[in-house]
C-alpha cells in the first residue's frame, strides 16, 4: 500500500512539474499599465487563386481603401482603454528590415510554433526590446500577417498563403454558364495577434484569425464572370466585412488569452 502511494505521489509530482514547465505564464496587469501596439499589417489586399491547372494558379495584390491597419488598431485601442483601463502607446516601426524581422520572428514563428508555450526567437526579442524601450511600456502587442498553411487544401496538403483578402478556387468552370461547376470564393485572413511582456521579453498569449477547425467565410454572390486576373473593386469589397470579423475575433481572443481583458 505504501509503495503504491509513493508511485502515485511521484507521478503526481512529475505531472505538476511538467505542467508548470509547459504552461504559459499568466500576468496580472494593473489598470494604467502602458501597453504598446506594433502594427505590421499591410494596407493592400491579396487575391490567391487556385485552379485545376497549375499554370492558372496566381497571387495578385490590390491597393484597397479598407485601411485594415487602422481598423485593427482601433479595435485593440478600444478594448484596452475602455474595458481594461490601460494606457495604449502606438509604437511605429518605420525601418522595413526591422518590420520584416518582427513579422517573421515575433508573429510567424511564434504563431506557427509547435512548442507550448511558443519559443521566442532571441533575435526577434532583441529587436522588440530595442523598439519598445524608449516608450516605457510593460507589454507589447504585435499584429500582422504571416505566411503559412491555410484552411484550404489540395488533396491532403494545406495550401500556403499570406496576408488577407480573397481566395478563389476554380477546379472546373462547368458548362452552360456554370452548370456542374466546382468553384468557390472565400474571404481569408492569415493574421496573428501576439502579446509579450517586455523587459525581459516573455510570450504571454496569442490568437490568429483563421485557425484549424475555424469555419471559413464563403462569398456566395461572387461574380465569376468579372475576370479573375483583374478583379473589380466591387468583387474585392465583398471580402472586407468578413475580414473585419476575423480581426475582431482574433483581437478578442488574444487579449483574453493574455489576461489583458476579462
Amino acid at each position: 500500500m505504501v509503495r503504491r502511494f509513493m508511485v502515485i505521489l511521484t507521478c503526481l509530482l512529475i505531472f505538476i512539474c511538467f505542467s508548470a514547465c509547459t504552461t504559459t505564464p499568466k500576468f496580472n496587469f494593473p489598470q494604467g499599465t502602458r501597453v504598446g501596439i506594433i502594427n505590421l499589417l499591410e494596407s493592400y489586399a491579396t487575391h490567391q487563386n487556385f485552379s485545376s491547372f497549375a499554370t492558372k494558379n496566381f497571387t495578385k495584390t490590390y491597393p484597397v481603401d479598407w485601411d485594415m491597419p487602422a481598423y485593427a488598431q482601433g479595435k485593440l485601442k478600444m478594448l484596452l482603454e475602455k474595458d481594461a483601463g490601460f494606457t495604449v502607446v502606438e509604437i511605429k516601426v518605420s525601418d522595413p528590415q526591422t518590420r520584416e524581422q518582427l513579422r517573421l520572428s515575433m508573429i510567424e514563428q511564434v504563431i506557427l510554433s509547435e512548442s507550448k508555450p511558443p519559443k521566442v526567437p532571441p533575435q526577434g526579442a532583441r529587436s522588440l526590446d530595442t523598439v519598445s524601450n524608449p516608450h516605457d511600456v510593460q507589454a507589447v502587442i504585435v499584429i500582422g500577417s504571416y505566411s503559412g498553411p491555410s484552411p484550404f487544401k489540395s488533396a491532403e496538403e494545406r495550401l500556403k498563403v499570406q496576408g488577407y483578402g480573397l481566395f478563389t478556387r476554380k477546379l472546373f468552370g462547368g458548362i452552360f454558364g456554370g452548370f456542374l461547376s466546382f468553384r468557390k470564393a472565400y474571404a481569408y485572413a492569415q493574421i496573428g495577434v501576439v502579446v509579450f511582456k517586455v523587459r525581459p521579453v516573455i510570450y504571454v498569449g496569442a490568437a490568429r484569425t483563421v485557425a484549424k477547425g475555424r469555419p471559413l467565410r464563403p462569398i456566395n454572390d461572387f461574380n465569376w464572370e468579372a475576370g479573375l486576373r483583374n478583379l473589380p473593386e466591387s468583387e474585392l469589397d465583398k471580402a472586407k466585412p468578413h475580414i473585419q470579423k476575423y480581426i475582431n475575433d482574433a483581437v478578442d481572443k488574444a487579449l483574453r488569452n493574455a489576461n489583458l481583458t476579462p
